[in-house]
């Protein structure tokens, strides 16, 4: 170890000394100058031959060369010395025996600077002065037989919670382990683990290599797979124990598939190449040291989900402690330290008593193998998300604990993607929900007002719009309605949800104030999320806008997609006089103390896009979504009948691609004038097949979660 010798004028003095004096005072100055400079085995030359044991026999109370200098190296290393300053030296002389007290300052960069006051002895025998050494010359509380250790408090991964329930949480590992000391039949021992661990003699065998202190780990067990029968048998076993959680720890889900797609689970940190798995490491360890545990390869990582937006939070950072260690193992004194800091707990927005109401619904409503969708509840008003599901859904726990290939394939190979984040990932086409968009759209550019009467020429439900110039593709099909309500207004045309009068809609604005209009709505932009969302679109990239196109659009169809949270935050803007709030679902990140737990941060309400709908038009067009589930109309959502609150929402149905046997089902929807703590949106958005059996699921949905309780 190199040293900075940081104070010149005490080795000048010393130095001075040392050339002019002679035994006894000098062993002194020669002890301390090896030591400064390293030089443990010149130093060790130094020592009485009362400390020393120059033979292969273990003696006590003496030390060899090799462990001597050993245990200097070792101690140094472990607290990063980096300089010894010797000072405050006093020497009691004698003919055969002498005493020095002084002060010793280990000088460290990254521990601490450790002071301490020595008293030291030299004794005359065999016409030599050598120091009487002992481990109390390294520190004053040191024996025998003591060893410095470096402990790692090891940081616990934050636990993710919604009302008090927990989501991600740590459990403690069962382990099965051995004591080799105390196994004396080594082949009783072996024949009976072998057969009530599953093991083989080999792989017991391997384990066995592995001992430290004197246990070796056999095999580990998550919490509830250790029976009391197995427990009993293997407590017969000569040497063999069992831990609860003091070898490790393993992340539980307690709830399995509640909240999957949101919270996310962790596993092994993996990359394609070594490059790039080395890269993910060091992004993992910007702003780490050493102390507070580095990620390395064979670190466990969140991999989807809040787990993986949130690592670093969750994660926390190890603490470290060195002590001086007792030959029976205990902590004599405690020399440095760093607490640990656990990882911060993510607190969820989440009602967990109507998000199990949530998705107990979904699976009394939702039947057979071709059935999927997803449902966000949230406040229109704050953002927060009270209740989401991506259904169907798959046990966390499965990839957390590992699963089998067999497993995995079943997973991956469901037609009905229960892996698939249908809230965030997936992209639909809104279909008529858009159209209370472009009804905003149609009064905030003043293009058509809302008593406009569509006077076109319709023909068994068809419109050829001849109107704009040559139509060259098929007519234009409205919405299927037993009753029709007349005249074609914007207020008719949107609780029947009339295709006809909002494609005339989209070709009277035209490219020019329709896309910038849904545009400035963030249909082009992900809507900020805790977790990943996937980016909107009005227009494939190399899309040459038509007339049909552009006439689909204005109905929800063409080639606009969204995410369900997208189009639930913006639908928002009608619960919220035109302003679309930032749905959130973190609602604070806490750092728990035992049982006390501290808000470090909060989420506050935000309003992602400010006035993007004018007051005139949400208040014209308010009472036309109340009409469509209203009882007094025939609208598209009059099947929903809510108890206890009047509803705003507007119906939706699109097109699965070309498949005509599929479609996809949408309902947005919220509670009008209520307190502000029975504010409430819920969008529903199903894949289902195109037969009236299906129709009325969305509806079946949306009702248990907007009634007032």
């Amino acid at each position: 170890m190199k040293r900075i010798i940081a104070c010149l004028l005490i080795l000048v003095t010393i130095l001075s000394v040392i050339g002019c004096k002679k035994a006894p005072e000098d062993i002194f100055y020669r002890f301390f100058s090896y030591m400064q400079e390293g030089e443990y085995g010149s130093a060790y030359e130094l020592l009485s031959d009362s400390c020393k044991n120059e033979t292969d026999e273990v003696r006590t109370n003496r030390i060899t060369k090799e462990e001597f200098i050993n245990k200097h190296t070792a101690t140094f290393d472990a607290l990063e010395v980096t300089d010894i300053i010797y000072s405050d030296l006093k020497v009691e002389s004698g003919q055969k025996f002498m005493t020095a007290t002084y002060t010793a300052k280990y000088c460290s960069e990254t521990t601490q600077d450790f002071v301490n006051s020595f008293t030291v002895s030299a004794s005359f025998r065999d016409n030599r002065w050598g120091i009487d050494w002992s481990p109390a010359l390294i520190f004053p509380e040191m024996q025998w037989g003591d060893t410095i250790r470096i402990t790692t408090l090891s940081a616990k991964r934050g636990e993710i919670i919604a009302d008090g329930a927990a989501l991600a949480t740590n459990e403690g590992i069962i382990s099965v382990y051995a004591m080799p000391s105390k196994i004396e039949d080594e082949e009783a021992f072996f024949k009976s683990a072998s057969h009530l661990l599953d093991m083989t003699k080999e792989d017991l065998k391997k384990c066995l290599e592995k001992v430290y202190n004197d246990v070796a780990v056999l095999k580990e067990f998550y919490q509830g797979e250790l029976s009391d029968t197995l427990k009993e048998s293997l407590s017969k076993i000569e040497g063999v124990g069992i831990d609860y959680g003091n070898y490790g720890t393993y992340r539980d889900y307690p709830l399995s598939e509640t909240l999957a797609h949101i919270v996310g689970y962790v596993g092994p940190l993996t990359a394609p190449t070594d490059d790039e798995l080395k890269q993910k490491i060091e992004a993992l360890n910007e702003g780490r040291t050493k102390v507070d545990g580095l990620y390395n390869p064979d670190s466990k990582v969140g991999k989807t989900g809040l787990e993986l937006q949130y690592e670093k939070e969750l994660r926390g950072r190890d603490g470290r402690m060195i002590f001086i260690r007792t030959s029976e193992g205990t902590n004599r004194k405690t020399l440095y330290s760093v607490p640990v800091q656990n990882g911060l707990d993510i607190e969820l927005t989440i009602d967990i008593e109507l998000q199990n109401r949530l998705e107990e619904v979904m699976r009394l409503v939702l039947f057979g193998e071709t059935t999927a969708g997803a449902v966000i509840v949230m406040n229109p008003k704050t953002g927060e998300i009270q209740a989401m599901t991506s259904y169907p859904s798959y046990d966390l726990n499965s990839f957390a604990r590992g699963m089998t290939s067999t497993e995995y394939s079943a997973l991956t190979e469901d037609a009905a993607k229960p892996l698939f984040n249908r809230i965030t990932q997936g992209l639909y086409p809104p279909g008529s929900v858009l159209k209370s968009f472009v009804a905003a759209a149609l009064i905030d550019t003043n293009t058509l007002s809302p008593s406009y009467v569509f006077e076109g020429r319709i023909e068994d439900d068809y419109w050829l719009p001849t109107e704009y110039g040559t139509w060259i593709w098929p007519a234009i099909k409205r919405s299927e309605m037993n009753v029709r309500t007349t005249p074609l207004n914007m207020h008719n045309a949107i609780i029947t949800s009339d295709n006809i009068y909002f494609a005339n809609g989209a070709l009277r604005l035209g490219e020019d104030k329709l896309f910038p209009y849904l545009e400035n709505l963030g249909l082009e932009e992900a809507v900020p999320f805790d977790v990943t969302v996937s980016q909107p679109q009005l227009l494939n990239e190399d899309t040459e806008l038509t007339l049909k196109l552009l006439a689909d659009s204005g109905y929800g169809q063409g080639e606009i997609l969204v995410t369900p949270l997208q189009l639930a935050a913006t639908f928002s803007a009608f619960a919220n006089r035109g302003d679309i709030v930032m749905p959130r679902v973190v609602k604070n990140l806490r750092q728990s103390d035992g049982i006390l737990s501290d808000v470090v941060s909060s989420t506050e309400k935000t309003i992602w896009r400010e006035n993007v709908i004018s007051d005139y038009a949400v208040s014209t067009i308010r009472p036309m979504l109340e009409h469509v589930v209203s009882r007094d109309y025939n609208g598209t959502g009059h099947q929903l009948k809510v108890k206890g609150c009047t509803v705003a929402a507007k119906t939706g149905t699109a097109e699965i691609g070309s498949d005509k046997s599929r479609e996809i089902a949408w309902f947005a929807g919220f509670r009008t004038d209520v307190d502000e703590k029975d504010e409430r949106l819920v969008l529903v958005m199903l894949e289902v097949p195109s037969t009236k059996e299906y129709s009325s699921l969305k509806f079946d949905i949306a009702r248990e979660l907007l009634k007032m309780s």
